[in-house]
């Protein structure tokens, strides 16, 4: 009868943590039973009977959308609706880009590496390449005349297309994708990435240099082993391989321990892992979420469970990496299980944001810290920076500023919103931007910043509605006035004098302004002018109002959207 072993991992520092989400995400596209206790994963050995399929099976579901061989293969479905009769140039441009594209792929080395693995052999796909040819038109010929040309290169786009597909086919090549395209970003040079080993089973090279030595580890009697595994202080019986192995091959994270031992105490590097350890961090590409060669990784170690379900990203929605950290950074709040903000704030520890750029070579990962106050900012405010999502402004010809990602940058850098608040109030004033309940959930997530981060800064919630409603007053006095056309003016000096900062200025025109009417100045901005940032939180509320449009989205916040 076979002895169960239970492995127990717990969580660490963010780049072991990574790897236990990894292997968490791997059990769970595969169905695999495995323990969440407080800040750990623990399952039986069984669990790892053919690890080396899930581990590909899992990348391969989560990512086949975003691989050379899903664009492959999707234009057949440009084929099935072309329609021969109304062939314009722009259609010959987009053939004859796919058909580079697809020669391209066809022919590169980490494709003709597949080729050697798949023993369906009823259709040679380099031979198929050279069979391609772009659509070429003489001058006199018109589109519609290179019909026959494009009904041929269709038929050898289709048998390849066929041939892409078939399973044995689909699963190596999209294996192979995944390996370049996501896995070498984190690791390289060990097993099926090790260049001796390029065109060897990817799968066999995975089970034989991360999944067996494991395997054989948690069969051995450890009780006589004298080394110490650097990261779960297992034990190890000696530092040869198979048996304890180094970090060198995960990308800038190990030390070469032959030339650098100088980076150790006494010059003996000591930094080796277990054979376990080994497999866990083999898995941390599965657990960062990539698009594009970037990656993210929330280090949210308050306990496992939320560790993996705010790691845990659907990339049907997310079609580029700012559209990921978006969800990402919304749904850190939305995953948090406490009750009340008031536990929130005593039970959540600062989150670290790990985010890697593969092309980065010298820096590839870069390190954020969500404290608590950055965290209540936006757990306080999450319905009105869910209503922001898919806000836009247009700041030029083809630029566009999304509300949502300009305010949590401001706050997870630690700077106010104040410029974009002038920002948008300038497009405002230019007719480029209409949507002025955003610019007063701005100033409101503004003020909530300062309560964490200076609560002398801060000012009430309704001296920030009064201020607005006063300015909307001062309109409806100039419109009543017949002195309407004053009042874009007013503004735009009111703007300049919040841009710098410049109270005397903002005074001066406010004073004007109601000495116009023969009205008293708010005592509002008298007691503003004892602080520049509370003086700036008052001033574009009296600017916001001066526009001229109520606003009322209380009830469009709670429901977290905005009509």
């Amino acid at each position: 009868m076979r002895k169960i072993t239970t492995i127990k991992l717990e969580l660490s520092d963010w780049l072991y943590n990574a790897g236990i989400v990894g292997i968490a995400n791997i059990f769970d596209a595969n169905d695999v039973e495995y323990t969440k206790g407080l800040n750990y994963i623990e399952f039986e050995d069984s669990a790892l009977d053919d690890f080396e399929e899930k581990y590909f099976k899992y990348f391969i579901k989560k990512y086949e959308k975003f691989t050379s061989w899903y664009k492959l293969i999707s234009f057949q479905d440009y084929i099935e609706g072309f329609n021969i009769n109304t062939i314009a140039e722009k259609d010959i441009e987009k053939i004859n880009k796919y058909i580079k594209d697809i020669k391209k792929k066809l022919t590169s080395n980490s494709y003709k590496s597949g080729y050697l693995l798949i023993k369906d052999n009823k259709l040679d796909l380099l031979k198929e390449e050279k069979k391609l040819k772009k659509i070429k038109l003489t001058k006199k010929q018109k589109a519609k005349d290179a019909a026959n040309s494009i009904q041929e290169q269709f038929q050898i786009i289709k048998a390849i297309i066929q041939y892409l597909k078939k399973d044995e086919v689909k699963k190596v090549i999209l294996s192979k994708n995944i390996i370049y395209e996501v896995i070498q970003k984190f690791w390289s040079e060990v097993s099926f990435l090790n260049k001796n080993c390029s065109t060897k089973n990817m799968y066999e090279e995975y089970k034989s240099y991360f999944l067996d030595s494991a395997i054989n580890y948690i069969n051995e009697d450890k009780n006589k082993f004298k080394y110490s595994c650097f990261t779960c202080n297992g034990k190890v019986s000696n530092l040869e391989k198979t048996k304890a192995y180094t970090l060198t091959w995960i990308n800038q994270i190990g030390v070469d321990m032959k030339r650098k031992t100088s980076h150790f105490w006494n010059f003996n590097a000591d930094s080796f892992i277990c054979p376990i350890c080994n497999l866990v961090y083999s898995c941390i590409p599965a657990g960062f979420t990539v698009i594009s060669g970037k990656g993210l990784f929330i280090n949210e170690n308050s306990n496992i469970e939320s560790l993996i379900k705010i790691n845990r990203h659907s990339l049907d929605h997310n079609s580029s990496f700012e559209d990921l950290e978006q969800e990402t950074y919304y749904n850190i709040v939305e995953n948090m299980s406490q009750s009340s903000v008031e536990h929130f704030q005593k039970e959540i520890e600062n989150i670290q944001i790990v985010k890697l750029d593969s092309n980065n070579d010298r820096r590839p990962y870069t390190f954020n810290i969500l404290s608590k106050d950055k965290l209540r900012v936006v757990s306080e405010n999450k319905n009105r920076l869910k209503s922001m999502i898919k806000i836009h402004a247009k700041v030029g010809n083809k630029e566009y500023l999304n509300l949502y990602r300009e305010v949590l940058a401001r706050l997870y850098d630690g700077k106010n919103q104040f410029d974009l608040i002038n920002k948008l109030l300038y497009l405002k004033l230019d007719e480029k931007f209409n949507r002025i309940q955003f610019i007063d959930m701005i100033l409101k997530i503004n003020n909530s910043f300062f309560e964490g981060s200076d609560k002398g800064k801060m000012v009430s919630y309704k001296t920030i509605d009064e201020c607005r409603k006063a300015g909307l007053l001062l309109r409806n006095e100039y419109i009543n006035k017949n002195a309407k056309n004053k009042l874009g003016g007013i503004s735009y000096r009111l703007l300049n004098a919040l841009k710098t900062k410049n109270t005397a200025r903002f005074m001066d025109t406010l004073l004007n302004s109601y000495m116009y009417l023969g009205k008293q100045v708010p005592m509002a901005f008298v007691d503003a002018l004892k602080d520049v940032d509370r003086f700036q939180s008052i001033g574009y509320s009296f600017v916001l109002g001066l526009q001229g449009e109520k606003i009322n989205n209380d009830k469009e916040e709670e429901k977290g959207e905005v009509k």
